[in-house]
């Protein structure tokens, strides 16, 4: 199911559910023919369509919850630059690409570390 928002007098917002997409990838579907509408209407009135995705962000004790370790560990990283993160506002998120990221090298490094005990 898509939804049709009028943000502003300037900007329209098509929101469709990502999991709307992966169920019925057809463009048959409702949502299909709602973005190709929504994409006619604006091309033919001369206006730019742009298409983004809104990645998780994670606060640092969300991301320390899911990779197992502190918050501060978190904390030091980001410092570090191990781990890249944003402020919002005062308080860093750090993305869930990133997150995934730092998991898989935390764990490629624990392998490599441990085969040498081997």
């Amino acid at each position: 199911m898509s939804t049709l928002q009028s943000t502003t007098a300037a900007t329209q917002q098509i929101v469709i559910p990502a999991a709307s997409v992966a169920l019925n990838p057809s463009w048959e579907s409702d949502w299909g023919r709602a973005v190709y509408g929504f994409v006619r209407r604006a091309s033919d009135e001369g206006k730019t369509v742009t298409i983004s995705v809104d990645e998780r962000l994670y606060s640092p004790q969300e991301a320390a919850d899911l990779a197992d370790v502190s918050r501060m560990t978190i904390r030091r990283r980001i410092e570090e630059g191990a781990i890249k993160a944003t402020k919002r506002g005062s308080r860093w998120r750090i993305a869930e690409s990133e997150l995934e990221r730092y998991r898989r090298q935390m764990w490629a490094d624990t392998v490599t570390a441990m085969a040498d005990d081997f």
